[in-house]
C-alpha cells in the first residue's frame, strides 16, 4: 500500500509540474525546433536538441495540424497550454510536431 501511495505521489508532482498555462512567448520567426527547445523541452527531458527523431506517438486519427494546434494553445491533463504561441510559429511548432510524429 506504501509502495502504491508513493506512485501515485510521485506521478502527481510530475504531472503538475507540466501542467497547467505556461506563458512562453515565441519570437517572432522562431522555428519549430527552437520553440521546442525553449518550451517544451522541460516536460519531455529525454530529448535533447541534437536527438531530433521520433518524440512521441500521435495516433493517425489526431495527426493533423489543427490537433497538435489546439492542443499546444488549449493544453490537457498532462500538457500545459500556450495560450502565446499563436500566427506562425504556432503553425512552425505544429509542423516540427508532426514531422517527429512515431505514428507517421
Amino acid at each position: 500500500m506504501k509502495k502504491k501511495m508513493l506512485y501515485v505521489a510521485a506521478a502527481a508532482v510530475v504531472l503538475s509540474g507540466c501542467s497547467g498555462s505556461k506563458d512562453y512567448t515565441p519570437a517572432a520567426g522562431a522555428s519549430g525546433k527552437d520553440i521546442f527547445a525553449q518550451a517544451c523541452i522541460g516536460c519531455h527531458p529525454s530529448i535533447s536538441e541534437t536527438e531530433l527523431t521520433t518524440f512521441w506517438e500521435i495516433s493517425a486519427d489526431n495527426a493533423t495540424t489543427a490537433y497538435v494546434t489546439d492542443k499546444i494553445t488549449q493544453g490537457s491533463l498532462r500538457m500545459p497550454s500556450f495560450p502565446n504561441i499563436k500566427g506562425a510559429e504556432l503553425e512552425a511548432i505544429a509542423a516540427f510536431v508532426l514531422k517527429h510524429n512515431k505514428s507517421k
